[in-house]
């Protein structure tokens, strides 16, 4: 037996409704994950305006102690970084850094959480469509050849062909809520990493002025 008879046999054992179904527990899953992400995020926010004009009048009186207080029970990417840099102004600028790095990182690692399957799924999930499709047609042709009345077996071809499209349709249908999310949480991540360093850098100015 070779590829192409494994292959035929393959679609006609109804393998093009697995992939069907197997796209269904992808967008289940796709669904559960944008929406702890969406969860996530809104609970780790943080007014980054008020928090940066806060710490730059509290910088500016040197007063890194009532800083360090005011982050404590904060929550959110910015506040969490600060709070590690703030940890190391008694052993100078280099241990700000390092310190903030270290928790940069950290914070990076929870935030990201899912995203990696977001995108994956939202690049593969055409794919995997489009593969349940071509099984579908594969056993809907296979069926035309060995069927003699040639006008009963066209219809129930283009009937057999019009539901292989719908895998197709339902993996384009899973990709783009997943590579929509996948970009707006990145894109967000990218804003809490920018506005975590520059309070990092503001409140490495202000321990220069000292």
């Amino acid at each position: 037996m070779d590829i192409t008879e494994m292959v035929v046999k393959l679609s006609r054992t109804g393998a093009g409704s697995v992939v069907m179904w197997f796209m269904v527990g992808l967008s289940v899953l796709s669904v559960t994950a944008i929406i702890e992400r969406m969860i996530y995020f809104m609970r780790n926010g943080s007014q980054t305006k008020v928090l940066i004009s806060k710490m730059d009048a509290l910088f500016a009186e040197q007063k890194f102690g009532e800083a360090r207080a005011f982050l404590t029970d904060r929550k959110g990417f910015e506040p969490r970084v600060l709070l590690a840099a703030l940890g190391g102004v008694e052993q100078g600028k280099n241990a700000v850094k390092e310190l903030a790095a270290s928790a940069s990182l950290i914070e990076r690692q929870r935030f990201e959480r899912f995203l990696a399957f977001l995108g994956t799924l939202g690049n593969n999930a055409p794919f995997i469509g489009l593969f349940g499709t071509v099984l579908e047609i594969i056993a809907a042709l296979f069926e035309l050849g060995t069927q003699s009345g040639a006008n009963a077996s066209a219809g129930a071809v283009m009937s057999t062909l019009s539901a292989a499209l719908a895998a197709t349709a339902v993996g384009l249908l899973v990709a783009l809520p997943a590579v929509a999310a996948f970009n707006t949480f990145n894109r967000k991540l990218k804003t809490k990493q920018s506005n975590a360093d520059a309070l990092v850098h503001l409140l490495l100015a202000r321990m220069e002025a000292s």
